[in-house]
């Protein structure tokens, strides 16, 4: 529950706009900042270019780890002891939170079905 009177810092603005670079969502930032949705969505309205800033330093940082661990398993595909799954869970929640930073779906909504009819 966010706290009235809570004071808005700089430090506090900064973890605003860190928290919701990551969500991309109001109500999740706020509950993890203490602070209302209206206020995330003011100071992140107020401070585009920071918020800008973070969100692709975040994106560049989730590149480099997506592609040092798709290194990895390129490395470790031919080894038995290591659990693959591991890091393919690491490499698709990397995947998802850059997806997410940059604004991008998360899933795919489309679906496509053939149905083939035969003349028997």
């Amino acid at each position: 529950m966010a706290k009235k009177g809570v004071p808005i810092d700089n430090e506090k603005i900064a973890e605003v706009i860190a928290s919701y670079a990551l969500t991309n969502s109001y109500n999740k930032t706020a509950h993890e900042c203490g602070i209302s949705d209206k206020t995330v969505k003011k100071i992140i309205s107020n401070n585009p270019k920071e918020y800008e800033k973070k969100k692709e330093k975040f994106s560049d940082y989730c590149d480099r780890l997506i592609y040092k661990a798709l290194g990895k398993l390129d490395k470790e595909l031919d080894k038995d002891d290591i659990p693959i799954n591991n890091l393919t869970t690491a490499i698709g929640t990397l995947y998802d939170k850059r997806a997410l930073s940059l604004g991008e779906p998360t899933n795919n909504e489309k679906m496509t079905i053939v149905v083939e009819v035969s003349d028997d």
